[in-house]
């Protein structure tokens, strides 16, 4: 049995070095097979095996296995490093300066060169979601807009009947009985509204005309999953939502586009949006990997597929938030504009 300690540990050492290669091709290649996009969702996951592969390898005294296992660890902190950077002390001291409300209650300050907003989004599972509840995370967290992804009629007729309303009176939406309706809220008074054709799901914009400010453009989007359904959909819409983005011109105003992507970081269609001017809101933060989904489980949220992205616009924090009776957390941002 003792002989057969060394053994057992490499073996293990092994399939967890498989486990953790399997994550880090996944988020590379750009594949279009379901597997290798399931397996990419789960990359930071799959690449944290690389640790307790280097550990059992060490114990089993197999050499090669702990230096293969170091050169993957230290790719897999590679890949996911850039999501806390700019979160680290020496990276905020850096930051521009900006002003934090000491409570949540007390009035917000306009920092230097810009207007704060707060953003929220927000996957109500088929209009399924506590209504009051979503009320009372915007009322807490001061929302300023928010985008809402599964909005079906009944949904919206639940939103209606909340204090919603009265703390987001202007409102965009446009409802859909399977799940593909979406919707923008907002504080301020809404201009320019659109939806755009080529999306399963609604793909809404709008202007929100903030008082004596450039008025940024909202997308509220929710590209189709890519599990359980085949996931052609799912890249077509990721690369029509790309060109959609590239082609605002510049010097027009921020740009938001807040929703359920499907998609996380690690997925390389997710990456290409942020090829030019846009960012992700938690990546600017340095909030790092913020989980969304599922989050009706026993278990806690894994995937973090939900996402804010900005452009002429800057990140502060970013946190999910419980949204009772849906299987997503929300996710919301203070900026400034």
């Amino acid at each position: 049995m003792q002989n057969l300690l060394p053994t057992l540990m490499l073996a293990a050492s092994t399939a967890l070095l498989l486990m953790a290669s399997t994550g880090l091709v996944a988020r590379t290649v750009n594949s279009q097979r379901q597997p290798m996009i399931v397996a990419a969702a789960l990359a930071p996951w799959l690449l944290a095996a690389s640790l307790p592969a280097a550990v059992l390898a060490a114990a089993a005294q197999q050499w090669v296995a702990v230096a293969a296992s170091a050169v993957l660890l230290a790719t897999a902190i590679a890949t996911q490093w850039p999501l806390y950077r700019a979160g680290m002390p020496w990276a905020r001291a850096t930051r521009r300066p900006r002003h934090r409300a000491r409570q949540p209650a007390e009035p917000r300050l306009r920092p230097a060169g810009g207007r704060p907003l707060r953003v929220m989004q927000a996957n109500i599972l088929v209009g399924g979601a506590d209504p009051h509840a979503l009320a009372a995370a915007v009322d807490r967290l001061h929302i300023d807009v928010l985008t809402v992804c599964e909005l079906t009629p009944q949904g919206l007729v639940r939103l209606l009947a909340s204090r919603l309303p009265e703390l987001l009176p202007y409102h965009y939406c446009s409802t859909g009985e399977r799940g593909d309706g979406t919707g923008i809220w907002s504080r301020y008074p809404l201009s320019d509204t659109r939806r755009h054709d080529g999306f399963v799901t609604e793909l809404l914009s709008a202007r929100v005309e903030l008082p004596d400010d450039p008025a940024p453009l909202v997308f509220a989007v929710h590209p189709v999953p890519p599990w359980p359904r085949e996931p052609g959909d799912w890249l077509r819409e990721l690369e029509l939502l790309r060109q959609l983005l590239a082609k605002i011109p510049d010097g027009t105003g921020p740009v938001l586009v807040a929703g359920d992507f499907n998609a996380t970081m690690d997925h390389r269609p997710y990456r290409a949006l942020l090829d030019g001017a846009y960012r992700d809101a938690a990546v600017s933060a340095g909030a790092g990997i913020l989980p969304t989904y599922a989050a009706d489980r026993w278990y806690p949220a894994a995937i973090a597929i939900d996402h804010i992205l900005l452009r002429d616009a800057l990140a502060h924090q970013v946190h999910t938030v419980a949204l009772p009776g849906s299987d997503h957390r929300g996710i919301w941002a203070a900026i400034t504009v």
